[in-house]
């Protein structure tokens, strides 16, 4: 399975524009596009109710007014919750957001998304079902695009099985033996690397592939300069207005 995605400019926004705003909540997407940011990422999990929420931690403490584990509560409970406070008072009401509430907000911003899927061990067809389900609507359209990525390689293997045609990449944080292999047997078309293992060497293996090379988290624009110099195809950065700030000249 090939195909193409345009990445102009050149980046991503982690977990929406995460340092100018709360991660992974609306407010941190909205100011993604306000910087002319056309690509944001995010974390999916599962309420205990059911619902796919956005967020990261398996905790609450960090980034809510909440403690404990975030799977243990139903989303009535999870919606009430401060997620913008903790990092400025501006925030202060900012909640969790839903898929969907996420999703159509992207649709109607034009905002392509990578999508990684962070289930619970063991419930990992669970949430993918669910994230395809609601999703289902928005997969076919060639723009905005939803391309998938996961740590959990369970995760991607239900992906794969439950939507044949889904844009799907592979996230690794390390140089895994077998990943070549799984990067195709899968058939991803892209792979999500921590730019701190990446080598001139690496990217180019990669790209002789035919497939998309992305890296995380780089928020270092003479970084991503000598990433995209290799090949790499876009960055994920807190501070993707700097990124695309430093790297001005790179051709569309």
């Amino acid at each position: 399975m090939t195909t193409s995605l345009e990445f102009y400019p050149p980046v991503i926004a982690h977990r929406g524009a995460s340092a100018y705003a709360p991660e992974n909540t609306l407010a941190a997407f909205i100011k993604a596009a306000q910087l002319g940011i056309k690509w944001v990422e995010f974390d999916v999990m599962q309420a205990a109710s059911g619902e796919p929420i956005i967020f990261h931690d398996d905790l609450l403490d960090r980034t809510t007014d909440g403690k404990g584990e975030v799977s243990h509560y139903s989303y009535t409970y999870l919606q009430t919750l401060d997620a913008g406070r903790w990092f400025d008072s501006r925030f202060s009401g900012e909640r969790i957001p839903t898929l969907l509430q996420t999703i159509k907000f992207l649709q109607e911003a034009k905002l392509s998304a990578n999508v990684e899927i962070k289930a619970q061990s063991g419930h990992e067809e669970k949430l993918v079902i669910r994230v395809l389900d609601e999703l289902a609507p928005y997969l076919h359209a060639a723009q905005p695009a939803i391309l998938f990525s996961s740590f959990s390689l369970d995760a991607l293997h239900f992906l794969r099985q439950h939507s044949p045609h889904c844009l799907m990449g592979l996230l690794l944080h390390e140089w895994e033996p077998d990943w070549q292999y799984v990067c195709t047997s899968l058939q991803c078309i892209s792979v999500h690397v921590n730019h701190e293992i990446m080598t001139r060497e690496a990217a180019q293996k990669i790209k002789s592939m035919d497939k998309i090379l992305l890296c995380y988290t780089v928020n270092d624009p003479a970084r991503a300069a000598e990433l995209y110099s290799w090949g790499v195809d876009a960055v994920f950065s807190d501070i993707p207005d700097r990124i695309v700030d430093g790297n001005w000249n790179i051709p569309k």
